[in-house]
């Protein structure tokens, strides 16, 4: 379940990628977006789904664990850093962080 779920979630975050083409060095949109797209659901199926259940393994740990993405926030913030941008790195970072924890109670309470 989590193996298929993630890799929905994943062929999902592909396909947003490729709608939002972002050049190396410029701001990386795709990725804020299915990061922070992924906590306000992962918000909602905090509320909605049982944790340790088929549900959640399958739509929470696979799919939207697949459709979320640490590794290239991670590397992305890293690449701009290295290319002289740290201002610009050091503002993804910040805003990843501040709008994912937003996202999550935004999904809270949009599930109440």
């Amino acid at each position: 379940l989590v193996g298929a779920g993630g890799a929905l979630g994943a062929l999902l975050r592909w396909g947003l990628a490729e709608l939002i083409d972002t050049a190396p060095d410029a701001f990386p949109w795709s990725t804020l977006l299915v990061n922070v797209l992924g906590c306000l659901l992962i918000g909602v199926a905090s509320r909605r789904i049982a944790p340790a259940t088929d549900a959640w393994f399958a739509g929470v740990s696979g799919a939207l664990g697949g459709f979320t993405t640490y590794s290239a926030f991670a590397n992305e913030a890293r690449s701009l850093a290295d290319l002289d941008r740290p201002v610009l790195a050091l503002v993804y970072v910040g805003v990843t962080l501040v709008a994912g924890l937003v996202g999550v109670e935004l999904g809270r309470a949009a599930a109440r």
